[in-house]
């Protein structure tokens, strides 16, 4: 039997307070009870319960997970808190086939408090939304300029190419605004491909 209590309670207010994510393929539901985060199989059967104890006991303002990656986010105030998952090495076959565990990994200290958290699509960046946008994404591991951090390199050619264009993926970014008029206040951020029918 697990050391937490055998009800992990009621989920927070609020829409960014659950979120389903995947790990290999395997679809998991996380969601934040009071400053707990709760995993929770395909089947609802619970899978880990991360306390907040370690954090100070303060409520989570917001929660995402990383539909690739399985990564878990969440608020606690203005820090954001990076949960990956590890493979269990010795473990009893289970029925849900969910068999890791999440360990944080990262933590972000934003400009102010949190309300919505977004992973991107690859689950390697992170968009925090407050009283300002922020976007984080992990730190080059390499400090020199002539190797790209991860060794990634995309080559884009066509039929018609006699020479291959290529790009490693420490480009720099750049996003532009299209002002979009709102009945109300934005409370949630989501990314998503681009609509053929967006003007560019």
């Amino acid at each position: 039997m697990n050391c937490h209590q055998v009800l992990s309670g009621a989920c927070n207010s609020g829409d960014q307070c659950f979120a389903v994510g995947s790990v290999e393929g395997i679809p998991f539901t996380a969601y934040a009870a009071g400053c707990n985060i709760v995993i929770l199989a395909s089947n609802f059967e619970r899978v880990q319960i991360i306390p907040g104890a370690i954090h100070g006991y303060i409520r989570i303002s917001s929660l995402d997970c990383s539909t690739d990656t399985g990564k878990i986010a969440a608020a606690y105030g203005a820090e954001v808190c990076i949960f990956e998952p590890t493979p269990l090495i010795h473990t009893a076959s289970t029925t849900h086939g969910l068999e890791y565990r999440w360990v944080q990994t990262g933590k972000l200290v934003a400009d102010g408090p949190i309300t919505a958290l977004s992973w991107n699509l690859e689950g390697t960046r992170l968009l925090t939304g407050g009283r300002i946008l922020q976007l984080w994404h992990q730190a080059s591991l390499y400090q020199d300029d002539s190797q790209p951090s991860s060794g990634v390199t995309f080559q884009i050619g066509g039929d018609k190419d006699e020479k291959p264009k290529q790009a490693d993926d420490e480009e720099p970014l750049y996003y532009t605004f299209i002002y979009v008029a709102h009945p109300r206040a934005v409370t949630h951020l989501s990314w998503r491909k681009t609509s053929k029918y967006m003007p560019k």
